[in-house]
């Protein structure tokens, strides 16, 4: 009964998921995925040094986004009986954070409004109809720019396009509540607070929030489960309404924790904990046709993604 928790670094919140996981699983390895490589060979292969990773029979991945188009590949090729609260489609969803907004539409699930173009001239209707101040973004990159006029975002977006990047344009957010799922409920909610314009990834300082309306946290299970995982932080905005800002695959887990005073780690372990044996429990037949109706769900899912 062995976990594998594929990580980027020994950052405290890995190093506590491993300290609680060894409690529970009788071996638990801590793999650093750029020390991973992947064979298609005549059989699948997954290795770290001399060990074959596919031995184990759950996974918990944690990395960074520049990482996740190689964590929908690497989980992928595990066999389908793997335990994994976080799925390989959960990672090629929010790899980029308009094509996750836009995935969340499509499920009915409230987000930001959010626009993408390519080119000055495609945005300039957008710029000329915008409510000021507003962020500007490159795909890929969390860091935004604020522009107070029409006349200072249109000099940007030219400069942006000269770099031959798309650009993204949305609104500033006012207030942002994080919620963190694990399995299928919120365990805990903080509420953030800056000094910076760009309140979703500028540096701020955090608060318990413990008065979260019963919607929000719907909202915040029903994104999780949207996108195939059972362990995330969900942002959202409250002010006008509802509606998602980001998802996080990888939260950092010690401040929070501290904060709420609430062991999320433990949680989160003990999560897995469960439905692996859960997983486990399951009869052949059972595990058959749940593998069968995951590839359907799947397919149909990227289908509806791309239509």
């Amino acid at each position: 009964m062995g976990l594998c928790i594929i990580g980027s670094e020994k950052s405290e919140s890995n190093l506590k998921l491993l300290e609680y996981a060894k409690r529970k699983f009788d071996s638990v390895f801590l793999v650093p995925i750029n020390g991973i490589r992947l064979t298609l060979g005549k059989e699948f292969m997954i290795h770290y040094r001399t060990t074959n990773l596919m031995k184990f029979d759950a996974v918990l991945t944690r990395i960074p986004k520049e990482f996740y188009t190689f964590a929908y590949q690497l989980l992928s090729l595990f066999p389908p009986d793997t335990y994994m609260p976080i799925k390989p489609i959960s990672f090629l969803v929010t790899e980029e954070r308009f094509f996750m907004m836009s995935v969340l539409r499509k499920r009915n699930i409230p987000t930001i409004d959010i626009n993408l173009a390519r080119s000055s001239k495609a945005i300039q209707f957008i710029l000329e109809n915008a409510n000021y101040p507003l962020l500007l973004r490159v795909p890929g990159n969390d860091i935004g720019v604020v522009v107070e006029t029409q006349k200072e975002a249109k000099s940007i977006v030219e400069t942006i396009e000269s770099l031959k990047s798309p650009v993204i344009v949305e609104e500033i957010i006012k207030d942002l509540v994080s919620l963190y799922v694990v399995g299928n409920e919120v365990v805990v909610a903080v509420r953030k607070k800056s000094e910076e314009k760009d309140l979703v990834f500028g540096k701020g300082k955090i608060k318990k929030e413990g008065n979260i309306d019963a919607e929000v946290k719907y909202i915040a299970t029903d994104t999780a489960n949207a996108i195939d995982t059972q362990i995330a932080r969900i942002d959202i905005t409250t002010i006008p309404q509802p509606r998602v800002v980001n998802i996080e695959l990888n939260p950092a887990l010690i401040d929070v924790s501290k904060v709420c005073k609430v062991d999320i780690a433990k949680r989160i372990i003990d999560t897995i904990y469960t439905g692996y044996l859960k997983n486990k429990e399951k009869p052949l037949l059972v595990k058959f046709f749940e593998d069968a109706k995951s590839v359907v769900k799947e397919v149909l899912k990227n289908s509806k993604i791309l239509i």
